[in-house]
């Protein structure tokens, strides 16, 4: 009976073992053929990365442009578009892509340089400078200049043809609506047919 007992412990580790052996190796078999068949449908699917050259365009309220170039690595254009949400894309040729950006603002450069002034023409303009020195930068309207001599102050008239210097944004819209009060209607109408 012990012997017989004996037996049966063997019996059963044997299967034990064997069914063991059997679903360690069914497991690792068909997680060997599942990863292969994943490997060779990805195949020819995989995307290539490459180097690109990217222009960014700051487009400033004053007329200025700032420009800032770089190199992106990328495996299709949808990436680099959805890298510079809120950028138009201006231009694509070959891998050059142009992006530009309006900027509600007026460039750092703007803010050290511009002057309101009046040009030669008698226009409301943003110069790169002061008047007399200076070149222009941005044109806007031109100026009613009897209106300008009848309604503002000497010191205020002269201060315009010196020059009036802009610090912000707020500054210069600010300027700008100003003066459109003393546009001539008339002259604009003349110059730029409707």
């Amino acid at each position: 009976m012990a012997l017989l007992k004996t037996r049966l412990q063997a019996k059963k580790r044997w299967i034990t073992i064997f069914l063991t052996g059997f679903v360690f190796i069914a497991i690792t078999g068909t997680g060997t053929f599942y990863l292969f068949r994943t490997i060779e449908n990805m195949k020819g699917n995989e995307a290539v990365a490459r180097s690109v050259d990217v222009l960014l365009v700051h487009k400033y309220v004053c007329g200025e442009t700032e420009e800032e170039r770089r190199k992106e690595v990328i495996t299709s254009s949808d990436e680099l578009l959805k890298r510079y949400t809120g950028w138009s894309l201006v231009s694509q040729k070959n891998d050059k892509y142009t992006f530009e950006k309006k900027v509600n603002d007026i460039s750092a450069y703007c803010k050290k340089r511009g002057y309101f002034g009046i040009n030669r023409d008698g226009e409301l303009t943003l110069f790169d400078g002061l008047p007399e020195k200076g070149q222009v930068m941005q044109t806007f309207f031109q100026l009613n200049q009897k209106k300008l001599e009848s309604s503002l102050p000497v010191e205020e008239l002269d201060l315009l043809r010196h020059g009036i210097h802009v610090n912000d944004i707020a500054e210069y819209n600010s300027i700008i609506s100003t003066y459109s009060e003393f546009s001539d209607e008339e002259k604009e109408t003349m110059a730029h047919p409707m």
